[in-house]
């Protein structure tokens, strides 16, 4: 394992998971820090950006989401490949900076670079959704085990994860 630097990663999907994450802007000016989504539209001329270090867009990710849409529900093969290359772009991105800490409030984006920032000593920090209010999200469910830090947005959340900390709702 090679040595981490003092950079902040924040991972978000685009929509909502992309509100999220811009309501935690004040944080991105007192880090080095490098926002990774798949929202194409993410520039350096939003306000909300401008103290960001670095914005990765992680290629085709949204194309291959909605390409899947357009397919039949049975190709499961596609879904699968879609997640292979996202994981490999992740990997890609991760190795570039080699972040200490990764943020994430979720969705597809925060599984691969969790689980290659957690093999390489990446402090993980997931904050549920917003939309859900008694049950976990999917990607709650399958980084919960490997998060350093929990953040949920409604204290009903706190039943399901317990480890949790309730910081009340960001947008």
């Amino acid at each position: 394992m090679g040595k981490l630097n003092n950079i902040v990663f924040f991972a978000c999907n685009q929509g909502g998971h992309f509100s999220q994450m811009m309501a935690l802007n004040e944080l991105f000016g007192r880090y080095e820090s490098v926002l990774v989504t798949d929202n194409v539209r993410a520039t350096k001329q939003m306000a909300a950006l401008r103290q960001i270090g670095g914005i990765e867009i992680v290629e085709g990710e949204s194309a291959q989401r909605n390409n899947m849409k357009d397919q039949d529900s049975g190709s499961r093969l596609s879904f699968w490949s879609s997640y292979i290359r996202l994981f490999f772009s992740c990997r890609k991105i991760w190795k570039k900076y080699r972040p200490k800490v990764i943020v994430s409030t979720g969705s597809n984006i925060a599984v691969p670079l969790f689980l290659i920032g957690k093999l390489h000593g990446s402090k993980i920090v997931f904050i549920e959704t917003r939309a859900k209010v008694y049950a976990r999200s999917m990607t709650g469910i399958l980084v919960r085990r490997i998060s350093d830090q929990i953040f949920v947005q409604w204290p009903e959340m706190l039943e399901l994860y317990p480890e949790a900390k309730y910081c009340g709702t960001l947008v």
